[in-house]
């Protein structure tokens, strides 16, 4: 058993407290960084995947590598020539094409799609100064699924669509509430594809002509067994 302080102690201990005297820091148990990618690693992935387009682009259509290439970014460039990919099966058999590929690769640009889509996305800083909250508030508006957001990567982004003249679209939170579907992907695909309980119109233009209720009704009813 360890010796009790001494009185000096003791009062040296009680004189720091009142003194405001900063106590020294406790180590914090933050999960270390991921290093980075190593230059060997990024140059591997780079040969590889340059040999692999260049079969791909042996393979594609002229029409059709005219058009990847006139791509507006390199992203959209890698992608249209992927899709080409999964459908000649350059890189597979070629006479079966993976379609596990092919699927993966409709997700990848529907969600692109939806990240350009009505404005594209804004940033926290961007949506939380819009809408006159700190990005800490904004963060608690995300939690309780009050915005759409999605996750892009290690952070978030947020549909410009939600974005009224002043702060949220009128409607917005009642229709997050009423969603039973917690994909946030599928939340934004609701309101910006065709709704046949909405006469076949996009959610997001009913919500824009104050037909609050019938969207909230069809968000609702969104992901029903037989109901899309």
């Amino acid at each position: 058993m360890p010796p009790p302080p001494s009185a000096g102690t003791q009062r040296r201990n009680r004189a720091s407290r009142f003194s405001g005297a900063p106590e020294p820091p406790v180590p914090s148990r933050s999960r270390r960084a991921e290093p980075g990618p190593s230059d060997d690693l990024v140059q591997a992935f780079v040969l590889r995947t340059g040999r692999a387009l260049t079969r791909i682009a042996e393979h594609m259509p002229r029409d059709r590598l005219l058009e990847a290439v006139g791509a507006a970014t390199d992203t959209d460039v890698l992608f249209r020539s992927l899709q080409d990919a999964a459908a000649i099966g350059s890189e597979i058999t070629p006479d079966a094409p993976d379609p596990l590929i092919a699927a993966l690769l409709r997700g990848s640009e529907m969600k692109r799609d939806l990240l350009k889509a009505e404005g594209g996305a804004l940033s926290g800083p961007q949506l939380a100064g819009h809408l006159g909250v700190t990005p800490q508030g904004l963060g608690k508006k995300r939690e309780r699924n009050q915005v759409f957001w999605l996750e892009i990567g290690d952070g978030f982004v947020f549909p410009a669509f939600q974005v009224g003249k002043t702060g949220l679209l009128p409607g917005i939170r009642e229709v997050l509430a009423a969603f039973q579907i917690d994909d946030p992907w599928m939340r934004v695909h609701f309101m910006l594809t065709g709704d046949r309980r909405l006469g076949g119109r996009r959610p997001i233009d009913a919500l824009r002509e104050g037909k609050i209720e019938e969207v909230v009704q069809a968000a609702a009813a969104y992901g029903e067994h037989g109901a899309a």
